[in-house]
Order: C-alpha cells, then sequence, then structure tokens
C-alpha cells in the first residue's frame, strides 16, 4: 500500500514537470511570433552556439609582453600562446601548431636530400652546418661567434648521392667531383651525408689535392670537435693526411686541451692525434698542455681514452709522468671505474721497472685495504690484470693472494681472481718443468 502511494505521487510530480515544460515551450514560440513581426528576432542559444563553431579561429600576434589584468579578468585569461625558434624559425606553440606534420616535412626533406630527389643539383642548406654546443645552445660553423641569422650564412650543399657515385668511380667523374667540392667543404663537413663525401673523398683522392680544399676548415677546428658529424673528418684528415697538413689542427686546439679531453667528440680528436701524430711539434706541445691533468682524466668518462692512447702511443717521458700520477695515490684510482682502465693500459705498455714500482706501491697500502681491493668489482679487474704480467713482479702478487684465500671465497670478485691465480700459478708450474 505505502508502494503504491509513493509511485501515485512520482507520477503527479512527472506530469507537473511536462506541463510547465509545455507552457515555457509555448511561451517562447509566442514570443518569437512577436519578435518575427516586429523584425527584433535574435537567434536562439543553440543557434548561437553553431554560428560561433563555423567562424573561423583568428589568432593574434604574440606582441612578446605580459598582458595587463584589467577588467577584472585573470591573467591566464588574456595570456596568448608564447612563441619559441627552431633552427632559426619562428614556431607558435599554441594550439593551432602542428609539430607532427613539421616534423614529417622535416623528415621528408632530408631523404630528398640524401636521395637526391631533388629539382636542383644543388640544395640550400640553412641549419645544416650549425653546431650544438654542450649548454645546448647552437651557432653557426661559419663565425662561432657570430650573431648572424641563419638565412645570412648559408650554404648551397651539393648532390651527396651524385658525389658519392662519382667518386666511386673513378677517372674523370672522381676528378669532377672534387672540383665541385671546392668552396663546398665547411658545409659538408657539417652535414649528415655530407661528412661521409668527405671521408670517402679523402680515402679515394691524392693528399695533394685534398691539401688545396683544407683551408677553408681553418678556424673551424673547434665547432668541428662538437659537431656529432664534422668530427669524424677532422679524424680523417688526422688518420690520412701528412703531419704538417693537419698541424692545423693542434695549433688550434691549444689552450682548450682540458676541454677537448673531456668532450664527447673530442677525445676522439685527440686520441687519433696522439696515434698518428704524436712526435709532431704542435701535437707534443697540445700533450704537454694535458699532462699535467693526467689526474683528472685518469677519472673521466671520456678523458680517460686520452690517457689510455697516451700510454699506447705516446714517449717514454709521457708514460712515465703517467705512471707517477698513478703511484701516487694508487687506491683512488684502483677503485674508480675509468682509472681502473688507466691502470691496465699503464700495466701493459709501461716498462718493468714501472709497472713494478706500482705493484709496490699498491701493495704497501696494507693486507686489509689489498684484500678489499681483490673482492671489489674495480678493484678485481686491476688484480687480475697483474696476475697475467709475464715477469716476476706478479710474484709479489701471487704470495699476497694466497695469504687471503679463505677471504677472497666470499664475494663473486674475489672468486674471478682465484680462478686467474689458479691459472697463473698452473702455468709457472709448467715453465718450470719444461
Amino acid at each position: 500500500l505505502k508502494l503504491s502511494q509513493g509511485a501515485w505521487v512520482l507520477n503527479l510530480f512527472v506530469i507537473f514537470e511536462m506541463q510547465q515544460l509545455n507552457r515555457r515551450k509555448v511561451a517562447r514560440a509566442q514570443q518569437l511570433d512577436r519578435d518575427n513581426a516586429c523584425g527584433n528576432a535574435q537567434p536562439s542559444p543553440k543557434q548561437l552556439h553553431k554560428q560561433k563553431q563555423r567562424q573561423p579561429h583568428k589568432q593574434q600576434p604574440h606582441s612578446g609582453r605580459k598582458q595587463d589584468n584589467s577588467g577584472g579578468k585573470s591573467a591566464s585569461s588574456l595570456a596568448l600562446p608564447q612563441s619559441s625558434t627552431r633552427g632559426g624559425k619562428y614556431i607558435s606553440s599554441g594550439p593551432q601548431s602542428n609539430y607532427c606534420a613539421l616534423r614529417r616535412r622535416r623528415q621528408k626533406r632530408a631523404v630528398q636530400l640524401a636521395t637526391g630527389q631533388t629539382n636542383s643539383p644543388k640544395v640550400c642548406v640553412t641549419v645544416a652546418d650549425h653546431v650544438q654546443h654542450d649548454d645546448g645552445q647552437f651557432t653557426h660553423s661559419c663565425d662561432s661567434h657570430s650573431d648572424e641569422p641563419v638565412s645570412a650564412c648559408s650554404h648551397c650543399l651539393p648532390d651527396c648521392a651524385k658525389l658519392t657515385e662519382d667518386l666511386k668511380a673513378g677517372g674523370e667523374a672522381r676528378q669532377s667531383a672534387v672540383a665541385n667540392l671546392k668552396e663546398c667543404i665547411r658545409a659538408l663537413a657539417f652535414h649528415k651525408e655530407g661528412c661521409r663525401v668527405l671521408q670517402l673523398a679523402l680515402q679515394v683522392t691524392d693528399w695533394r689535392v685534398m691539401a688545396e680544399l683544407l683551408p677553408e676548415l681553418r678556424g673551424h677546428v673547434r665547432d668541428a670537435i662538437r659537431s656529432p658529424h664534422a668530427n669524424f673528418v677532422i679524424q680523417k684528415i688526422i688518420e690520412l693526411m701528412p703531419t704538417a697538413q693537419a698541424a692545423f689542427i693542434a695549433e688550434e686546439l691549444s689552450g682548450t686541451a682540458l676541454e677537448v679531453a673531456c668532450h664527447r667528440y673530442g677525445c676522439r680528436i685527440l686520441s687519433r692525434l696522439v696515434e698518428h701524430s704524436a712526435s709532431g711539434t704542435k701535437t707534443f706541445e697540445l700533450l704537454n698542455e694535458l699532462i699535467p691533468d693526467a689526474g683528472l682524466l685518469c677519472k673521466r668518462s671520456f678523458g680517460h681514452y686520452v690517457i689510455q692512447s697516451i700510454l699506447e702511443h705516446g714517449t717514454m717521458d709521457q708514460r712515465r709522468q703517467v705512471m707517477d700520477v698513478l703511484c701516487s695515490n694508487p687506491l683512488d684510482y684502483v677503485q674508480n671505474r675509468n682509472g681502473c682502465y688507466v691502470i691496465e693500459a699503464a700495466i701493459s705498455y709501461c716498462p718493468s721497472a714501472d709497472q713494478e714500482r706500482f705493484i709496490d706501491v699498491l701493495l704497501g697500502e696494507g693486507a686489509n685495504e689489498f684484500t678489499a681491493l681483490a673482492q671489489s668489482q674495480c678493484g678485481s679487474y686491476v688484480v687480475r690484470a697483474l696476475l697475467r704480467l709475464p715477469n716476476t713482479s706478479a710474484n709479489k702478487v701471487h704470495k699476497r693472494l694466497q695469504e687471503v684465500l679463505q677471504d677472497l671465497e666470499v664475494t663473486k670478485f674475489g672468486r674471478r681472481v682465484l680462478e686467474d691465480l689458479r691459472i697463473s700459478l698452473a702455468k709457472k708450474s709448467l715453465d718450470l718443468a719444461a
């Protein structure tokens, strides 16, 4: 009975609301008829919404200054979309910008440049020779200190695919390709495909011909080192050109040796200089500038590669100076992930007298320190390298390890040292038996 009464009340409420709605609709229709008769008809809210959607959105240019908050509105409601620059071009970051379409156009353009699908034999390059520095800023390779816009110093880049084909063909085609490289060396060096063309030209062309084109890179070596493309061209010049022709590279790096050695690409340049022109006057002066900071470079992610190259290809005096740095605080370098690689190179390339000196200093740190060293990841790497020494220097390491055999069984790295110790002792016994 109570349920029936509730349903009856609900039905009466629904009927009442429907009647009110119908009355409002009739009143609205009558008001529209009167407005039409008087010529003062106004669109309904739904019609106003549709008209607003049909109208195109007009975006006002950004003035670069904040809008004032007059009229009682908040600053966020008056703020216009900000802008940004990429590659020297204005790009709006508002809702109307389409970054996906812009990225597709750039990728399509890059494919056209790589495959030579352009209407003209030369393609205008505006951002190919821009270099990104460590701080994230970009500068142009034409003038690293210039504030000129990108379009003001662009280069015309030859068709890289055609140049590659002609260089491989040889004969007159190769001569024509080399002639087309003139006045384009700098633009090609900083380009993704152009740097490969230059490397191929250096390989297949007589060095006397290429020596006439290299002056275009003078004054731009530091920018080239920071470039992910041009640094390969500099390396190839050092490898293939005579020392006198590549001397300008070390000359331009003078005064910045430490900065270059700690750079991702700069460490490669210094390593090539040590490998191919360590006896050159300019390179020798550059390395002498670098040696005082060997202790710092041994622990750096990229600097330790340069020190390893000096230990392998440098002079005896340079190797001795590096060994002096390592012997000053051996535990500090052995426990460092990068320093242990330097120590292995020092053990491999330094004379036996320096090897024994390093072992004596390392064992003199104490039995507990040496045991902890053999149980660690980086320390075990160095201890295993000492066990592989062919001379009698390893005998001192054998005796010290035999005193702490039980302690080495505790860790994974200590067990690896024990395994190498057994192999070394077995090899030694076979040599004595023979």
